[in-house]
């Protein structure tokens, strides 16, 4: 048995996954409020000045404070289930499955929300 590695966004999917999630978890008004507040970190993630993982940090922080942990497993599920599978890369979901059928361990490496990956393979056809 051997070990295959898969990074998640932009490797099995054709994108970030994250951004996406952001509008299906939380509400229009935090969304919008978040832009506002947010704005000098996105402007300097645009002209790289700050890291991925800095924006996403303070986004997941600003997004989901107070927010009802159930209420975000529950979209996060609606999310891999609904959404996720018209993100995955055709080819990187057959060379799982190939990786799968020769018994091999597949692990998916990701930045990504637990809420929505630990759900994800089964949603999306390689679990």
């Amino acid at each position: 048995m051997n070990l295959a590695l898969f990074d998640f966004d932009g490797t099995i999917t054709v994108n970030d996954t994250f951004s996406a999630f952001l509008p299906l978890a939380v509400s229009p008004r935090r969304m919008l409020l978040g832009r506002i507040v947010l704005a000098p970190v996105i402007l300097g993630y645009k002209l790289g000045l700050v890291s991925a993982p800095l924006i996403r940090t303070l986004a997941s922080a600003f997004a989901f404070r107070g927010l009802d942990e159930a209420a975000l497993r529950a979209a996060g599920e609606r999310y891999a289930c609904e959404t996720l599978p018209g993100f995955v890369r055709p080819q990187a979901l057959e060379r799982i499955r190939w990786h799968k059928a020769r018994g091999d361990r597949v692990v998916v490496v990701s930045a990504s929300l637990d809420v929505y990956l630990a759900r994800g393979a089964g949603c999306m056809g390689w679990s």
